[in-house]
């Protein structure tokens, strides 16, 4: 038995992004320097670089740079600001 197609509207909702508003910069900012610490810990550190839209850029230092893991940090980072801000649409990425 298969699921009955979506409509356009269903799936613009799916889709949607939701930008991180200009009020909210404060608790991204706060969140990125309360895990710090346990990057530090390893090694490593991040710098917040730039907030646009639904983008969040971070850019990994010392022992970040290279390591294997540094993709589940920035997990780490997305699923706290998802749940600090409510907004599942949150991306993380490393800053160039």
């Amino acid at each position: 038995m298969s699921n009955p197609p979506l409509d356009t509207e269903e799936i613009a909702t799916a889709l949607a992004i939701t930008p991180i508003p200009a009020e909210s910069l404060p608790l991204v900012r706060e969140t990125v320097e309360r895990l710090r610490p346990g990057v530090q810990r390893d090694g490593g550190d991040l710098e917040l670089v730039a907030v646009q839209d639904n983008i969040v850029r971070l850019r990994l230092k010392g022992a970040c740079v290279g390591c294997a893991m540094s993709a589940q940090t920035l997990g780490g980072v997305r699923r706290e600001l998802v749940k600090v801000l409510d907004n599942p649409s949150v991306r993380v990425l490393p800053a160039p």
